[in-house]
């Protein structure tokens, strides 16, 4: 498990899709207690289908007996640093797999916070990475598609391991997990939840290539 820290016992998480939560799963299978979610508003200055669907995340916090805080990175990274700090954590869970800068970034954050970063996923074939989280029982909606890399049917699919032979036999090029930003996701159900987020409306909004859904879950 590349960039792991077994020593750790108290650890925040990076939370948004099913990568950060599946690194959650794998992190507290080797003994962190994940006390904290940290989702952040980025700067990249198109909406995030995880922030505008932010109720979803505070009832999937709600499921996973979890705290949730909300870091704004418009107002600078030191937010971010503080968020940590205040934890009282010594690591950082994160889901990346293999985009290095980003990992490199996380890193230097946590060091300015005093703590080590815990990437399970990283160094996995994103294709192994779906199948052994679907196959541990996730279920995911996609919230959001890039349609410069990923059709737009595959908006609002619900993605299982009943029907991911279907999936990878549609995106074509992409990445199956998504890893270019070729799609976003709201995780439904999986082992950490103690209730299903269930659907029960949607609306359809768009931002230049990025055609996103705004759920109502219950």
């Amino acid at each position: 498990m590349p960039r792991s820290h077994p020593e750790v016992v108290e650890a925040a998480a990076l939370f948004s899709g099913k990568d950060s939560m599946f690194a959650i799963l794998q992190a507290e299978r080797i003994g962190l207690r994940v006390r904290e979610l940290i989702s952040m508003v980025t700067t990249f200055g198109q909406p995030s289908p995880h922030m505008e669907n932010l109720r979803a995340l505070e009832k999937a916090a709600k499921s996973m007996s979890k705290r949730l805080r909300i870091v704004d990175l418009r107002e600078g990274e030191g937010m971010l640093v503080g968020a940590l700090k205040d934890s009282g954590a010594n690591a950082l869970v994160a889901g990346d797999v293999f985009v290095e800068d980003h990992v490199k970034w996380l890193e230097g954050v946590c060091r300015r916070a005093g703590m080590g970063v815990v990437e399970p996923l990283y160094g996995m074939s994103t294709k192994s990475a779906l199948e052994e989280m679907l196959n541990e029982g996730f279920v995911v909606k996609i919230i959001g598609v890039d349609t410069r890399l990923l059709g737009e049917e595959g908006l609002g699919f619900t993605l299982s391991r009943e029907n991911l032979g279907d999936f990878l036999g549609g995106i074509g090029n992409a990445d199956p997990l998504g890893e270019n930003g070729e799609y976003h996701t709201l995780v439904l159900d999986c082992p950490l939840y103690s209730k299903r987020l269930e659907v029960r409306s949607s609306t359809v909004l768009q931002a230049g290539s990025l055609k996103y859904l705004k759920v109502e879950v219950a």
